[in-house]
């Protein structure tokens, strides 16, 4: 499975962890995307996002990690959650037919 995860953030320092626990998972095809605050450090598609516009503006955050998304199995985490080592795995045995999937 292909998957883009779309983390939305204000400008946490969670974002290596969160990135480390994606990149653990050893999925073959992943994409990450972060919008707002980021790490230039991080190897991650980063979308800027004007906060003052409207604070925490999570449905707007969503949106452009959707439009930008190059997989259309769309994981939207937020700055404070990381996967456990053995998400994927546990994914793959849900399997890759459904419309929306929450965990």
């Amino acid at each position: 499975m292909k998957f883009t995860f779309g983390i939305v953030t204000a400008g946490t320092t969670n974002l290596p962890a969160i990135y480390s626990s994606i990149i653990r998972q050893s999925i073959d095809d992943v994409e990450i995307i972060v919008v707002g605050g980021s790490d230039p450090a991080l190897p991650v598609k980063h979308i800027p996002f004007d906060e003052t516009v409207k604070k925490g503006w999570i449905s707007r955050k969503k949106n452009l990690i959707t439009q930008n998304a190059k997989h259309e199995n769309i994981v939207f985490m937020h700055d404070y959650f990381m996967l456990d080592d053995d998400w994927y795995q546990g994914f793959q045995l849900f399997g890759n037919n459904w419309d929306v999937c929450m965990n």
